[in-house]
C-alpha cells in the first residue's frame, strides 16, 4: 500500500459502547480526544459500536464529552433486544452484529480493533475475509476479563461456560497475531502480545491532564480526618465490596478514616448494602457518576489516599490522575499495574483478594510518614515520565512504519 493515512479509512472497533444525546455522539474524554486526534491523521474514521441513549443501563455513567472531528462517523450495532437474553438470543444478535461489520470493513483501509471485544472479533474475521490489514489496541486481558463478560451467571461452572472461555483465549491469540502491530495499555499485555509474536508499543495514554495541572503538595493524611478514595465502575471487576470489606477492618483501627467511592454501576445497591451489613455505612460516600473533570479532580485534591481494588486491569486511567494530584496510592497487584508501579516505592501493592492486607496497607501508608512522602515523589518522577512519551499521532506514524 502505497498511499499515506491522509488518503485512508480507518474502522475503529471500540471495546465499548458510546452514548448518544441531543444528535452528538459522546465517550469518555479520554478516548474521545485520542479518536479525535486520530482522525486528524486520516481521511475517514468509522466507529462502529454499541449507542446507549437515555433510560439505558449505563448511559450516564458513559455521557462524557461529544467527538469534534468532522470526518467521524458512528455506525450503531444493534443491541440486545431484551435485558437479560437468551443465548439464543444473543446469537442472532451477534449474527446481526457480524453482518454490519463485515459490510463496513469491505470498504475501508484499515481495522482498529480494540481488545477484549466481541465486534473485534467480527471485525478480525472480516478483514480476514477481505484480505484487510488489522491493528490491536489491547485495554484489558481477554482471559482475564471472561468471567466478568459472560452474562449467564448460573452457567459460570458449566462445560459452557468453559468453552466460551476457550473461545476467547483462542479469538485473542488469532487476532494478536496476525495484527499488524499492536499497542497495549500496562506491560503485562505488551510483554504478552510480544510473546504472541506481535510488534506491541505502550499506548500513549489516554488522558487529558497536562503537566501544567500537577498539584504541588508533598504530603497528605495530615488531617483530622483522613480520607480514602476510589474512581471506577460499579463493576465486579472493579471489586469495590473487597474495597469495603478491607475498609470495615482498617475502621477498627483508624477511626479518622472515610471512603468516598466515585461511580456508578449495576453493583451500587449491592455495595450500599454491604457498607451498611459491615457497620460502615455512615462512613462511606457514593457520589455516583461524576461528569465535571474539574469536579472530579477536586475530589481527588481533598483526599488523602487512593485505593484501587480491581481484579483485573489493562493499565487504569485513573491512576496516571492520582499521581497527577500527587495522591499516595494502594492498589491490587494486577494485569499491567505492577509493571509501572513497584511496591513500596511508587505505590503499595497487595494481591487481589487479599482483605486483610489491603487494611494492613491502608494503617503503613497513614502512619509510615517517610514512606508515604518517597511514595508520593517517586510517583511524580514516573508521571514525568509519561508525559514524556504522549503523542496523539502514535497510531498514523506506525502504520506508516509499517504498511506504507
Amino acid at each position: 500500500m502505497n498511499i499515506s493515512t491522509k488518503e485512508q479509512t480507518i474502522l475503529i472497533l471500540p471495546d465499548g459502547p458510546i452514548s448518544q444525546e441531543a444528535g452528538l455522539y459522546k465517550y469518555s474524554k479520554g478516548e474521545r480526544l485520542y479518536i479525535d486526534n486520530l482522525a486528524k491523521d486520516f481521511k475517514e474514521v468509522q466507529i462502529a459500536t454499541f449507542v446507549l441513549r437515555e433510560g439505558d443501563e449505563f448511559y450516564e455513567s458513559n455521557l462524557h464529552s461529544s467527538f469534534t472531528s468532522p470526518n467521524i462517523r458512528v455506525i450503531e450495532l444493534p443491541g440486545s433486544i431484551t435485558k437479560n437474553p437468551s443465548v439464543i438470543q444473543k446469537a442472532f444478535q451477534f449474527l446481526k452484529v457480524f453482518f454490519i461489520i463485515a459490510k463496513v470493513t469491505k470498504k475501508v483501509d484499515l481495522s482498529y480493533l480494540f481488545l477484549p471485544s466481541y465486534p473485534s472479533a467480527f471485525g478480525f474475521l472480516s478483514s480476514n475475509f477481505f484480505g484487510k490489514p488489522h491493528i490491536v489496541y489491547g485495554a484489558d486481558d481477554w482471559v482475564a476479563a471472561s468471567e466478568s463478560m459472560f452474562r449467564w451467571k448460573k452457567n459460570r461452572s458449566s462445560l459452557f461456560y468453559r468453552a466460551y472461555a476457550a473461545l476467547n483465549k483462542k479469538m485473542e491469540i488469532s487476532i494478536v497475531r496476525s495484527a499488524l502491530f499492536g499497542v497495549a495499555a500496562g506491560g503485562q499485555l505488551i510483554e504478552k502480545y510480544r510473546n504472541l509474536g506481535c510488534t506491541t508499543y505502550p499506548t500513549t495514554p489516554r488522558m487529558t491532564l497536562t503537566r501544567s495541572d500537577i498539584v504541588n503538595r508533598v504530603d497528605t493524611c495530615t488531617g483530622d480526618v483522613i480520607q480514602l478514595i476510589n474512581v471506577g465502575g460499579l463493576i465486579h471487576d472493579k471489586a469495590q465490596h473487597q474495597l469495603l470489606e478491607a475498609f470495615s477492618l482498617a475502621v477498627k483501627k483508624e477511626n479518622r478514616l472515610r471512603l468516598k467511592i466515585i461511580g456508578e454501576g449495576p453493583e451500587r445497591n449491592l455495595l450500599m448494602s454491604l457498607a451498611n451489613t459491615l457497620g460502615v455505612a455512615d462512613r462511606v460516600e457514593f457520589t455516583g457518576y461524576i461528569e465535571s473533570e474539574a469536579l472530579l479532580y477536586s475530589h481527588l485534591k481533598s483526599a488523602d489516599i487512593f485505593v484501587l481494588s480491581s481484579v483485573t486491569e489493562g493499565f487504569p486511567r485513573v491512576l496516571y490522575e492520582a499521581m497527577c494530584m500527587r495522591l499516595p496510592i494502594i492498589s491490587t497487584r494486577v494485569g499491567g499495574i505492577p509493571y509501572l508501579m513497584t511496591d513500596r516505592e511508587n505505590a503499595l501493592l497487595v494481591n487481589c483478594g487479599e482483605n486483610n492486607d489491603l487494611a494492613d496497607a491502608i494503617h503503613t501508608m497513614i502512619s509510615n510518614n517517610e514512606l508515604r512522602q518517597m511514595i508520593i515523589m517517586k510517583a511524580s518522577k514516573t508521571l514525568d515520565n509519561v508525559f514524556d512519551y504522549m503523542d496523539g499521532g502514535q497510531i498514523s506514524k506506525l502504520v506508516t512504519r509499517h504498511l506504507l
